[in-house]
């Protein structure tokens, strides 16, 4: 169920979470695999729901530019190391 976020810092205290919005979404956790996330190249607005979740639950985001990526993992709330 989703919770609501106040000022962008989660209610639950869960690391693996994104925001759509002002609503905080907890993601499953992954099987442990390589997942690759196509992710857009200039609308933030038009990543999927399940790249998004992706990127929550996965232990690290391995980016070909982390400034870049930085940008739309701080856009939806992610929280995660980035190399």
């Amino acid at each position: 169920m989703p919770n609501r976020v106040n000022g962008g810092l989660s209610l639950t205290g869960d690391r693996s979470s994104y925001l759509i919005g002002q609503t905080e979404i907890a993601a499953r956790a992954l099987q442990p695999a390589l997942y690759l996330v196509a992710t857009p190249i200039g609308n933030l607005a038009d990543i999927t729901l399940r790249a998004l979740e992706t990127l929550a639950a996965a232990d690290i985001v391995a980016c070909e530019d982390t400034r870049v990526s930085r940008v739309l993992l701080e856009r939806y709330g992610i929280r995660r190391r980035t190399t």
